[in-house]
């Protein structure tokens, strides 16, 4: 072969990879998007009305309903983490007072049950005054046997002493105190 044509060759070829290497994608490169007609745009929704403002939130009422023993105004320790709770629920809250209104079953004298339903809500003013809970803003009142929470579930049960353990059982409910939070 010539030399000349040769070299025409070699030129031709170095022509065709110039012409393919400056057409090839490059990989930092985007290929160029296709020629189409622009689709309208949809129109921007209509921004929702502004929820009406939240009135602030009311807290919620505290209270709790301790119960005891026949005849006792110790506070039992399966009782003492309704007390805990209650302690912890009015910690950071703004309130008047807290009332403890203490109460008794119906079996012995009414004189004696309102001492002792007295006993109890003291018992519970002592505990969470022990909690952190200023005792000064602690109203303890007796009602005695004047509000069960029993009423006639209890009445045909036989003789209203202490050797009746079914009908201390029925009336275990009347043994308590309750305890509420007092905000004006």
């Amino acid at each position: 072969m010539k030399p000349a044509t040769r070299w025409t060759i070699v030129i031709l070829v170095v022509i065709a990879i110039g012409i393919i290497w400056m057409l090839w994608p490059k990989p930092d490169e985007q290929p160029a998007p296709a020629k189409a007609p622009v689709a309208a745009q949809p129109p921007a929704p209509k921004p929702e009305p502004a929820p009406p403002p939240v009135a602030p939130k009311r807290e919620e009422p505290v209270a709790a309903s301790i119960h005891f023993g026949f005849d006792s105004s110790v506070v039992q320790p399966a009782e003492a983490p309704k007390l805990d709770e209650f302690a912890a629920g009015i910690k950071g809250r703004s309130f008047d007072r807290l009332d403890a209104v203490g109460h008794a079953d119906r079996i012995g004298a009414s004189a004696y049950n309102l001492g002792l339903s007295k006993r109890r809500a003291e018992a519970v003013q002592a505990y969470l005054a022990g909690k952190g809970v200023e005792a000064a803003r602690i109203r303890a009142e007796a009602k005695g046997e004047d509000e069960s929470v029993t009423g006639e579930a209890c009445k045909s049960m036989g003789p209203e002493n202490r050797k009746n353990q079914k009908l201390i059982e029925c009336l275990r409910r009347d043994r308590r105190v309750d305890v509420k939070l007092v905000i004006k």
